[in-house]
């Protein structure tokens, strides 16, 4: 019999505050400006790490070592799961040319091994912006099979130009801001992300209770406008968990603000809810997109907000869009939360959902 997987902590450095505490406080009190960045002649917003440290590998090391001291002592030989889509590549940018390349980007995970002190197996993830939860699902499977005891998932996603020029090349960024589910929606705005959740087979207040992976074929840069896949993979997580549709309370979105993607969401959240829709929010207008590392932000930012009894309101929505038919929060409330579902809609069709339960 599988054995079930708790959350015994996470850790969190954004663009809204160096721990989960910092961030809640600062989603709940509305906080989501944005810095920006330069990008030949054009310039978008940005969320960076408030980090002085220039050197791209220094500030790798402070930001990751910040987290790791949130989660505890880790005994050394704690298994480490890393999640990012650019791992170290705004290390070598900086370097310029001509610089060594390593055998894999994934090297990078042996330098986060010796940063946070462990030398237990290590496993790198790299699926775009479903990293963060691939991680959780292989080191959750483990735990569940009994093959490990505990595990350390990290998500890291770092500045880099190249990233930052894929996505304006395929004008996918947004010139003036995150509008989830909004009608003025127009791209996404990057972020820096370190988060960390500790997985553990010892009974906690955390329960992952579902999750499941798919796969939308329909294009490389978007999801079946139809959104039947993001319907069925929800499904999945629900049939997983042994929930209903109803059980849930609260529902973390994707809408990350394109046009495409939220509209495909939209119509997946209806046709798995229908109209007895839960409260939806979005932390992309606050966060950032941070890739690679938003799954694992996004869920330690979640739960410092429900342990607190707090829905952040989703900000930088204003104009309802007809066709999506859906609001995220718009006001900040106090709730009780059990049952929160988590979505990731990653570029190049991953897509992805996770269920995590309260014990009260």
């Amino acid at each position: 019999m599988a054995r079930t997987v708790f959350i015994a902590g996470s850790g969190l450095f954004c663009a809204r505050g160096d721990s989960p505490s910092t961030v809640r406080d600062a989603l709940w009190a509305g906080e989501c400006t944005a810095a920006s960045r330069q990008l030949g002649e054009r310039r978008f917003p940005y969320f960076p790490l408030p980090l002085a440290e220039t050197d791209w590998l220094r500030r790798a090391e402070q930001a990751i070592r910040h987290v790791g001291g949130q989660l505890g002592n880790l005994p050394v030989d704690t298994p480490l799961f890393v999640a990012s889509s650019s791992f170290q590549i705004g290390h070598f940018e900086q370097q310029g040319a001509p610089f060594a390349m390593p055998v894999g980007s994934a090297s990078f995970t042996r330098q986060i091994a010796d940063w946070l002190d462990l030398r237990g197996p290590r496993y790198s993830f790299s699926n775009a912006c479903v990293s963060g939860f691939s991680a959780i699902d292989a080191a959750s499977t483990l735990i569940a099979a009994g093959l490990i005891d505990e595990a350390l998932v990290l998500g890291v996603e770092l500045a880099n130009a190249s990233t930052l020029a894929g996505f304006a090349a395929m004008e996918l960024l947004s010139p003036d801001g995150c509008h989830p589910f909004d009608a003025r929606r127009n791209g996404l705005v990057l972020g820096e992300a370190v988060a960390a959740v500790r997985l553990t087979a010892q009974p906690g207040p955390w329960q992952i209770v579902g999750q499941r992976n798919g796969l939308d074929g329909y294009s490389t840069t978007g999801p079946d406008p139809a959104g039947n896949p993001i319907a069925r993979v929800m499904t999945d997580c629900l049939h997983a968990a042994g929930l209903t549709p109803a059980d849930i309370d609260l529902v973390k979105v994707q809408a990350a603000g394109s046009p495409g993607t939220d509209l495909a969401e939209a119509r997946a959240l209806h046709q798995v809810f229908g109209p007895a829709m839960p409260p939806l929010l979005s932390l992309k207008p606050a966060l950032g997109h941070t890739l690679g590392a938003s799954g694992i932000a996004e869920l330690a930012a979640l739960l410092a907000c429900i342990e607190a009894g707090q829905v952040p309101a989703t900000a930088q929505f204003a104009e309802p869009d007809a066709e999506i038919g859906l609001a995220p929060t718009a006001h900040r409330q106090a709730a009780d939360v059990r049952y929160t579902l988590l979505n990731l809609i990653g570029f190049g069709g991953g897509l992805a959902s996770l269920i995590v339960a309260r014990d009260r």
